[in-house]
């Protein structure tokens, strides 16, 4: 979970400026000394996948031509057409109850990098950042 949010600010974070890296940066550092997270486990519930189920047959068939030599050198064309069945798979999914590590102080820590981000703006902090 935590990992995910990272790529996101990652991914968020390509298309800022250079000004904008550096406050998010900075805010996100600061909000996290002032504001630790807390991990606790937490009982959720998941689906987890078990596997396929077939729920019928799908036939594609395909022509292929096919030339051939006899003795005297003399060509033979021909067409056949080879048909195959392919199952028609869903996925089987299972809801089972798992623990996962969440941050208690997530939500405030987020409230507090985003109000540090436009104090920060409005201070022309990094401005002189290319």
């Amino acid at each position: 979970m935590r990992f995910i949010g990272a790529l996101l600010l990652l991914f968020l974070a390509g298309c800022a400026t250079p000004q904008e890296r550096a406050i998010s940066a900075y805010c996100g550092a600061e909000a996290l000394k002032t504001i630790p997270q807390q991990l606790v486990s937490q009982p959720v519930v998941r689906s987890v996948y078990i596997g396929d189920r077939v729920l019928g047959s799908r036939n594609i068939c395909k022509t292929i031509n096919l030339e051939s030599k006899d003795k005297d050198g003399k060509i033979t064309k021909k067409k056949e057409v080879v048909c195959r069945n392919y199952p028609i798979l869903e996925p089987m999914y299972h809801q089972q109850l798992v623990n996962e590590l969440v941050d208690v102080n997530n939500s405030y820590r987020h409230q507090q990098i985003e109000s540090c981000k436009i104090v920060s703006k409005t201070n022309n902090m990094f401005f002189d950042i290319k």
